[in-house]
Order: C-alpha cells, then sequence, then structure tokens
C-alpha cells in the first residue's frame, strides 16, 4: 500500500541531528507515511546509526513499527537538489515532506500540514512556524528549543531579495494566522505531487523529441535558494502556498540573522550568490525586473561591494559560475515562461 506522505530527510555528516529529528518524525499522531533518509556521502557514523537504531525491531519497542523506513547512500555529496530528486522519483506518494535532519517535529506538527493541503487542492505546499532551535551540552545531546522564529514562509522583496518571514523576531503570535505566502522554507516543506510534476524542467533527452521531465529542485543549484527556485515557479503555473501556525517545529540554524551573514562559509556565500541570480534571471519578468530595476540594482551594488571587500574570490567565482551556466539557465526560463500561467502583474503582489 502506497502511503499518504513520503517524508524525504537529505544527511550529510548529520549524526548529531538525526536521532533527534528521527525521534520526533516517528512519534507523530499521523502515521500513514514512510521515511526515506538519503545520505550524501557522510564520514560520519550517520547511515550505520540510522541502520543500528532505527530497524523494525527497534522501532517497535517505543514507535509505530508499521512505518517502514528506508536507506538510499551516495557514493558522493550530490546536494540537496539531486538527492530530493532522487527521493521524488523513487516515491509514489500524494504528498512529499522534504525536511533538514536538524528538524524535531511537534507530534502534530504533519496531521496539521496534511489536513490544509487536503482542504484545497490549488495548494501546492505548506509549511508550518519553524522555531530556533540552539545546541546545548554535546556530551548531553542536549537541543534546546527557543521562542525566536526561523521562518514562517518565504517572502521576496521588489529588490528580489529573498527572506524568509519573521526571522529572528520573539515569537508572539504576530504570525498565528493561517495566511497564502510565496512560498515554504525547503528547511521543512511538505508538497503535492501533482504540483512538483507540473514544473518540472526538462533537464535530457532520451532522443532529441522525447524530453524526460524529471528535475523539480534545479540540480545546477546544487543547495542553497532552491527553494525560492521551486517557489517561484509554483507561483508562475497559478499553485498556492500555505503557512500553518498551528504545525510547529524547530531548525537548528547557526548565528542570528546579521551575525549569519558575516559568519557564513565561503562555499555558502558563493551558492547563495550565485543561486539567486539563477533565480531571478529564470523567474522574473523582465516587465517586472525594468519595474523593480532601481530596487534591484541597489542590492545588487551592496551585495557585490560587500564581497569584493570581505571575499573577493567568492564575487569573483560566482560571477563566473553564473555567466558559465548563462545559456542554460536561459533555456530553463523559456521552458518556464513559455508555462507561466500567472501574468506579470499579477506576480508583482508578492514583491513588496
Amino acid at each position: 500500500m502506497i502511503p499518504k506522505v513520503y517524508i524525504q530527510i537529505v544527511t550529510f555528516n548529520s549524526q548529531r541531528f538525526i536521532k533527534s529529528c528521527l525521534d520526533s518524525v516517528f512519534l507523530q499522531t499521523f502515521q500513514d507515511f514512510s521515511v526515506l533518509v538519503i545520505d550524501n556521502a557522510s564520514r560520519d557514523d550517520t547511515v550505520s546509526f540510522v541502520k543500528e537504531r532505527y530497524t523494525k525491531q527497534f522501532i517497535g519497542e517505543k514507535f509505530n513499527s508499521s512505518v517502514p523506513l528506508f536507506v538510499v547512500r551516495n557514493p558522493r555529496n550530490t546536494g540537496f537538489s539531486y538527492a530530493h530528486n532522487q527521493g521524488i522519483v523513487m516515491s509514489k506518494s500524494e504528498f512529499i515532506l522534504v525536511m533538514n535532519p536538524d528538524m524535531i517535529l511537534k507530534p502534530d506538527f504533519l496531521l496539521a500540514l496534511v489536513k490544509t493541503i487536503e482542504k484545497d487542492t490549488a495548494i501546492a505546499s505548506v509549511g508550518g512556524k519553524l522555531l530556533r532551535l540552539k545546541l546545548g551540552d554535546p556530551e548531553l545531546d542536549e537541543k534546546i528549543k527557543t521562542t525566536i522564529i526561523d521562518t514562517t514562509g518565504i517572502h521576496v522583496m521588489r529588490s528580489r531579495r529573498v527572506i524568509d518571514r519573521g526571522e529572528g523576531e520573539q515569537d508572539k503570535g504576530q504570525y498565528d494566522k493561517k495566511v497564502d505566502v510565496f512560498g515554504i522554507s525547503g528547511a521543512c516543506s511538505l508538497y503535492r505531487r501533482l504540483a512538483l510534476e507540473d514544473v518540472s524542467v526538462p533537464i535530457g533527452s532520451l532522443t532529441q523529441q522525447n524530453w524526460v521531465r524529471d528535475e523539480y529542485f534545479d540540480q545546477d543549484f546544487f543547495a542553497y535558494k532552491e527553494d525560492a527556485d521551486i517557489s517561484w515557479r509554483l507561483q508562475l503555473r497559478g499553485w498556492k502556498a500555505q503557512y500553518v501556525s498551528q504545525a510547529v517545529a524547530y531548525h537548528f540554524r547557526a548565528g542570528a540573522p546579521l551575525k549569519k551573514r558575516f559568519s557564513q562559509s565561503t562555499l555558502v556565500n558563493y551558492l547563495s550568490y550565485r543561486n539567486h541570480l539563477w533565480t531571478v534571471l529564470k523567474n522574473t519578468y523582465w516587465s517586472n525586473f525594468f519595474t523593480h530595476l532601481i530596487y534591484i540594482f541597489f542590492y545588487q551594488l551592496v551585495k557585490e561591494l560587500y564581497l569584493f571587500f570581505t571575499q573577493p574570490f567568492v564575487l569573483l567565482k560566482a560571477s563566473f559560475s553564473f555567466w558559465m551556466g548563462f545559456k542554460k539557465m536561459l533555456r530553463k526560463r523559456k521552458y518556464i515562461m513559455k508555462n507561466a500561467k500567472v501574468d506579470s502583474k499579477e506576480m508583482r503582489k508578492w514583491f513588496k
């Protein structure tokens, strides 16, 4: 029997988090799901730990033994996008929960999301209120749950800067209303399979005439900003994303919003900057681009000046990589825009 929800967790040296994550998954009140752990060549004991702890026999002692868990180990780090695409292709479930290993879900988290997405067939993705998770004493494997907001959905500004709604704010109930949002953070998002199929982009061919539609998250991104990209494509096709405040979970993210930007590794800054440029290139109507050109220009200027004075190699490498992939992204853009259902005027309502 095919479960209603397929939970996908991509791991990379995630042993410190995976126990808390999977324990919270198996303790969900909604139990019609299966779990797939896709490991990207971890150098720690993530895979062996998962296999040893989450066998059917062990799960039967504490959790619901009817929930199956599968493990796929990639021979190299294929990145967030490719690994999750693997899982989507392997599964047949109506809904897919994409989540990071550094998440802890409240017991009714999945139930709240499933109830919401089942009520409206126009909803492509739903996400909950993610609060910050802090690390405590490593010897005690301590995880400290806070009331600081991590994300309540994705928002895109007129500058095309993508931010998490409420990030860094103290949760005082200001985001307790269920609302439509631009998109849901890839840290933990429930997607409708039909919607993912609808926005998949051709990436290759068996013959020149026979395209294979199997790229859901953009595999050229490797990691970072792929959630904004797929959210944009879903909006262009007329799908909705909804934030569900009753679904609460905790997510580890190092540093406060401002501190985080000054402490990110060169790899993260490189991928984030390049992928941001590709996301805008692929999904923005030219008319909207020129309407908001002044905002886009100044945001890009500030970003490039920051990188020039702090990480010039990142600026050079990201710019070179962007232009190397420019033609490929234009081909993807052509396909995306050809199939868009929502016009430029309607899309402008999201850019504030």
